[in-house]
């Protein structure tokens, strides 16, 4: 009987190997796995971010009181007037009959043959009511018609130029730019002897300049403009021309209705992104992404916590949100009486925006409240100012004459105010006394075009005598610096006088902390770092109003808008619970990536070790099914012994 020996021989290497890997990368498998659940994580905290987002940014918006006390006008005939009512403007309806609009005074000139044609040179000196004086310089460059009129609307003079050809003769006219009786023109015709000069010398009055008259209710009212702001208070009335119409004030409450309604949204779509989140289906078995998480479960809590808390600071009759129909269901949303919020809002609209917004009031009229931020602790701070701000003021060294000549000698001075450089100034030529000298250097100053364009103006007066001139900013940054110039010595200035304003100064008490204000003209700031920090009021009275003790008492209020902003805003700060835990998760993440590189560094060398081993063996396998088959060979030819 054949004895038979059979063996293995060509191995399924890459099968053998292949199946053996798949046990040694279930290291790498559960690390997969995990990161997954982690970047669903990431994608969850993504999704709280964004809702928290548009939370911050609902919030936001509703801290603008004029949200909740805007008014609505309507105004039967716009033909008569248009009306604006702002916050202050009481709701109510006026009858309003025009009999007279403004009017500007036209002033026109005698004719002149050519409006090309050369002629008188010198100056022109223009003055609207009690502005500043202008001088016109007419020379070889501009003495003609044509070139008067570019030289005077170039001045800024008050008025503004034409040419007029009434079929005889060309004529110059000059139209104020401001209406009303006040506003008349005033020319000082200082030219040469020519057509131009006589030209001049015929100005007469085309147009007069006219006050707008009208009754509000009967009330007869009287304004050099036709845009008015003080007939009724709060509102804006510009007039169109003479007739009647009725003007209508209503509170408009309906940005103050979809404002608290977005707030409503706003809270429940944040607490339901929340709620989806972290939530666990008892019916499926099945958590939410970030179910267990403390950190988001505890946002929910704190939100709703902050909108139960009593606010502080507050003076009105609403005190929670309940009072005007904002209230929790029994699911925990929110819902809106619309109805109560109406009724609310016509009964003090200002009372309803202190529940959302950030307020604050003064009980002192020279005290008043600027502003505060999210960092200003709410409630009653006692402040006492003990230093008003002042001007800077410059009185000259001499007194000027009773009677100064301005000519070519002595016209032309500079001057620094409030830090900026006059430049060269010319005071117009004539004569004048000390007190229309006063008059004269203000006008020329404030009337520079390098302090009008900042909004720099002076105040010049006769002080014992002398000229002073003082800068109308408050603080360190206002100052007069030295008069100089050729005109100095006829002004009584030698190039000494300066002065320079002072910051008002105080101090904020709150829950008996006191903290040091600190002063910037005429305002007091609270320094950051503390429970003042954000807090901005305006002292405007003078020293001589200074008290003893608190000057006032500020109440500063925080409405829920102000508090839940400032909540969305610290959980998505950079060391909030949303940024904490992603960034966490992203060290995780980066930390399972490095182990799964590792590992796939050691599969790879696994990988190679058995492919080698389960090679050789097969070669060895591959041999001995060689020799198997030569031993059966052989052992088939051996004669069988029966």
């Amino acid at each position: 009987m054949a004895t038979s020996v059979s063996g293995l021989s060509n191995l399924d290497v890459n099968s053998i190997v292949s199946q053996l890997m798949t046990v040694e990368r279930q290291p790498i498998a559960l690390l997969d796995k995990k990161e997954s659940s982690l970047q669903t994580k990431v994608s969850a905290y993504g999704a709280l971010k964004g809702a928290l987002s548009v939370f911050q940014g609902t919030m936001t918006a509703l801290q603008s009181t004029s949200r909740f006390t805007s008014s609505s006008v309507s105004v039967t005939d716009t033909t008569v007037l248009r009306a604006a009512a702002g916050a202050s403007a009481a709701p109510g309806s006026f009858d309003v009959e025009v009999t007279k609009t403004a009017t500007s005074q036209v002033m026109k000139s005698g004719g002149v043959v050519s409006d090309t044609a050369t002629g008188s040179t010198g100056t022109i000196a223009i003055q609207v009511g009690t502005g500043s004086i202008k001088t016109v310089t007419i020379d070889s460059s501009n003495n003609t018609l044509r070139g008067m009129r570019d030289a005077i609307n170039g001045a800024e003079a008050g008025v503004q130029a034409s040419i007029v050809n009434d079929g005889s003769a060309y004529r110059l006219v000059l139209t104020a730019n401001d209406t009303g009786t006040a506003n008349t023109i005033s020319v000082t015709n200082g030219l040469a002897a020519g057509e131009l000069k006589d030209a001049l010398t015929g100005l007469t009055q085309a147009r007069a300049a006219q006050n707008a008259e009208f009754t509000v209710n009967g009330v007869a009212v009287s304004s050099a403009s036709n845009t008015v702001t003080t007939a009724i208070a709060g509102a804006t009335i510009n007039l169109g021309k003479a007739g009647t119409s009725k003007i209508t004030i209503a509170r408009d409450t309906a940005q103050a209705q979809a404002a608290v309604q977005s707030f409503v949204k706003g809270y429940n779509d944040l607490q339901a992104t929340i709620t989806s989140l972290t939530k666990f289906d008892a019916a499926t078995k099945k958590a939410g992404v970030l179910n267990g998480d403390s950190g988001t479960a505890s946002l929910a809590t704190a939100a709703r916590g902050m909108m139960g808390e009593a606010l502080t600071g507050l003076s009105g009759d609403y005190r929670q949100l309940s009072d005007i129909g904002v209230a929790f269901q029994k699911d925990g949303t929110l819902a809106l009486d619309t109805a109560k919020l109406g009724t609310a809002l016509k009964a003090s609209a200002k009372d309803v925006a202190a529940l959302f917004a950030r307020q604050g009031t003064s009980d002192n009229a020279l005290l008043s409240y600027t502003t505060s931020s999210s960092a200003t602790s709410a409630g009653d701070w006692q402040v006492h100012v003990s230093a008003a701000a002042t001007r800077a003021a410059a009185a000259a060294t001499n007194a000027p004459a009773a009677t100064t000549v301005i000519d070519a000698s002595n016209e032309s001075f500079s001057v620094k105010i409030d830090g900026t450089a006059s430049g060269t100034l010319k005071l117009p030529q004539g004569s004048y006394t000390a007190a229309q000298l006063a008059t004269l250097l203000q006008n020329t100053i404030n009337g520079a075009s390098v302090f009008s364009a900042r909004g720099t103006q002076v105040a010049v007066s006769l002080d014992g005598g002398t000229l002073k001139i003082e800068s109308q900013a408050y603080g360190t940054a206002s100052t007069v610096t030295a008069l100089t110039g050729i005109a100095a010595p006829a002004l009584g200035f030698d190039g000494t006088e300066t002065g320079a304003g002072t910051d008002a100064a105080g101090t904020f008490t709150f829950k008996g902390a006191t903290y040091t204000a600190l002063g910037s003209g005429q305002t007091l700031n609270g320094a950051t770092g503390g429970a003042a920090a954000g807090l901005s009021l305006q002292y405007s009275g003078s020293a001589a109003q200074l008290v003893t003790g608190a000057d006032a008492t500020v109440k500063v209020s925080e409405g829920h808008a102000a508090r839940l902003a400032r909540f969305a805003e610290q959980a998505l700060a950079t060391n909030g619970v949303v940024n904490t835990k992603t960034e966490s998760i992203a060290t995780t993440i980066k930390d399972i990536g490095n182990r799964r590189d590792a590992l796939n560094v050691r599969m790879d060398r696994i990988e190679k070790q058995l492919r080698a081993q389960y090679v050789a063996l097969d070669a060895l396998m591959s041999r001995m099914n060689t020799t198997s088959s030569f031993l059966t060979q052989q052992l088939a030819s051996i004669p069988s012994s029966k």
